[in-house]
């Protein structure tokens, strides 16, 4: 899938003062709705089977919750999502030790439960970071999109925005003129930039940032 067409701007901070109050079921749901798939696919990324992927996601938001009480933000430090991926991270590398220590089970390599499943090193950790909460917010917000524009449109967003195809050939398997291959594409990314800015702005704050200082 292909992101440079679309931008991830910083938002305001609505949920994330919110989450201090264990109570508040509507921020904890979106916070697990939105981040519990980008820690699941980091973990993956960095080494972790499926199984042990998801305990990563439901350990690293106990760890949040236990430090959401002595929650302060703090403007000058940076984004919320970058503070989450220092928790996420760190959780990891710890994880990691213990493992380390205790005896290793060989498993069927055909099977999804491999155990110490080498991550890719060359890989940038805050680029794989970015990367998945980039698509969880694309993943959000086409679907509420499509309803808005007929299928052609709809069509020839997707094959050039999404799937990176040359606009002359999209024009040419539409029956479209390149042009108004180009005016669809802007349409709907103009849309879609406004939906991830709504999404965002549940999450994050305009102007420097914001983060929770870690406590």
């Amino acid at each position: 899938m292909a992101f440079n067409d679309v931008t991830f701007p910083n938002t305001r901070l609505t949920l994330i003062h919110r989450l201090p109050d264990p109570m508040d079921r509507e921020a904890w749901e979106s916070f697990v709705d939105l981040y519990g798939p980008i820690i699941f696919a980091f973990a993956r990324h960095r080494g972790c089977a499926a199984c042990d992927a998801a305990d990563v996601v439901q350990e690293v938001l106990t760890k949040v919750t236990r430090r959401m009480r002595t929650f302060e933000f703090d403007p000058a430090k940076g984004r919320f999502r970058t503070w989450l991926y220092t928790v996420v991270k760190t959780h990891l590398i710890d994880r990691s030790r213990r493992e380390s220590a205790r005896p290793h089970l060989v498993m069927d390599a055909g099977t999804d439960q491999i155990i110490n499943q080498r991550q890719d090193e060359s890989e940038d950790p805050n680029e794989i970071w970015e990367t998945e909460y980039r698509r969880q917010l694309l993943h959000r917000a086409l679907p509420t999109l499509r309803a808005q524009f007929s299928h052609k449109t709809w069509t020839a967003f997707r094959r050039t925005a999404l799937e990176d195809v040359d606009p002359a050939q999209v024009a040419s398997e539409l029956g479209m003129t390149l042009g108004s291959v180009y005016v669809a594409k802007s349409r709907v990314l103009a849309k879609l930039r406004e939906k991830i800015a709504l999404l965002e702005s549940e999450w994050e704050s305009t102007g420097k940032g914001a983060a929770v200082r870690p406590s």
